[in-house]
């Protein structure tokens, strides 16, 4: 039996009676000594002596460094593409989880809370990922959860890199200011939603496309989008960024036969925008050329066999049978959405209903809603817009007490 020192295998006495040559049967061993370590410290519900755990760490850190060397041989002793492939993935898999248990010690251990910077383990084993990532890319898994100690990292990169795209697309007379909010608003939140995990992909993309946009030497909206699209960015974000401007393009036409022109323009030039093979930023959403297709076309379906809208009314009389509110065109969507999940408005179908809204009532800067603006709205509401309806709803609260 190998002694054991606060539930710690002493693994450094077994690797000094036996000589490792293999990368994945080193991984493998510190993996299982720090998996036993920390399935004996939860029986007990007590943390082991994080000073053990250091001082373990510090005498692999001398291997660690012949870790590249050691994948390399082995590699090497690999004939078959797939058999190189499982080897690179075990190692990505093994390292990944390393560096997170590692990390877990350090963010435990008193020695790490006067020094900001990692381990030179976690160092080393950074180096390793980095190596295999950058000389074995084909067999790299890209989607691949990246490891806690990287994302910190990652993060400050993209922030960076973000900075400095704002300073230049502001200082350009030729980007719509909302676009610019929209990308920099992207980018400074990235890795931050909950909802969509950080992997390998998603890095590589998002710092990929904020190169090149920072690459444009004259930056300009319609140069930016072609870009957007080639890059098959479907971020909501700059989804609903797009059904807005196509929204205050079909605003400006009065005429039902220069609507649809203009729309069928619109989708043809869409539709003809080079895109690069399976590239995306969310796999789990269509791509944008078929959201912004699929909008289109149906906008185009409704001008020609639906009610057309008239122009606004600009006699300067109220229009008759119409509800005007003080709303925006926001709050009105939360506001219908809120009554539809509360089962309050109980219609079948969402989009006809929607249009009777849109018809019906008025907001404090149109009297002539757009039906895609509120339907953009009242499917993908802006937190600052949740934010405003939560003080609405405050407010209503206290006036009901004084009823």
């Amino acid at each position: 039996m190998s002694k054991r020192e606060n539930g710690i295998a002493s693994v450094a006495e077994a690797m000094e009676k036996m000589e490792l040559t293999s990368a994945t049967e080193i991984l493998h061993q510190w993996n299982l000594s720090l998996a036993v370590g920390f399935a004996d410290a939860d029986s007990n519900s007590v943390m082991p002596d994080s000073s053990v755990f250091v001082e373990l760490l510090n005498k692999w850190s001398n291997i660690a460094e012949n870790l590249q060397r050691l994948i390399l041989d082995e590699m090497i002793g690999w004939h078959h593409a797939k058999d190189k492939e499982e080897f690179i993935r075990m190692v990505q898999l093994m390292l990944t989880k390393l560096l997170d248990k590692i990390s877990l010690v350090y963010s435990c251990s008193s020695v790490s809370k006067n020094d900001n910077q990692p381990g030179s383990l976690i160092q080393e084993l950074l180096k390793a990922l980095h190596f295999i990532q950058e000389y074995f890319g084909t067999y790299f898994d890209k989607n691949e959860r990246v490891p806690d100690v990287l994302i910190s990292f990652y993060k400050k990169e993209i922030n960076s890199l973000s900075e400095a795209l704002r300073l230049k697309l502001s200082q350009s007379d030729l980007v719509e200011p909302l676009l610019t909010e929209t990308l920099i608003n992207h980018f400074s939140g990235s890795f931050e939603s909950g909802n969509m995990p950080v992997s390998y992909r998603l890095h590589f993309y998002e710092k990929e496309l904020i190169r090149e946009l920072s690459k444009e030497v004259n930056p300009a909206t319609d140069s930016i989008r072609k870009l957007l699209y080639y890059y098959n960015f479907n971020s909501s974000a700059f989804v609903i960024y797009e059904f807005d401007r196509l929204v205050n393009l079909v605003s400006a036409i009065t005429s039902k036969s220069e609507k649809i022109l203009m729309l069928r323009s619109e989708l043809k030039s869409i539709n003809q925008l080079p895109v690069r093979v399976n590239y995306y930023f969310d796999d789990n959403m269509p791509s944008l050329k078929e959201q912004v297709s699929t909008w289109i076309t149906e906008e185009i379906k409704y001008c020609e066999v639906g009610n057309f809208i008239q122009a606004p009314n600009t006699s300067g009389t109220e229009p008759e049978n119409k509800i005007n509110t003080t709303l925006s065109v926001a709050k009105l969507g939360l506001l219908i959405r809120l009554l539809v999940v509360d089962k309050i408005i109980v219609n079948r179908t969402v989009a006809p209903m929607l249009r009777t809204v849109a018809k019906t009532f008025t907001t404090l800067q149109r009297e002539e809603i757009s039906f895609g603006s509120l339907e953009t709205k009242y499917h993908a509401p802006d937190k600052a817009t949740i934010g405003m309806m939560k003080e609405m709803l405050a407010k209503w609260i206290h006036i009901l007490g004084k009823l």
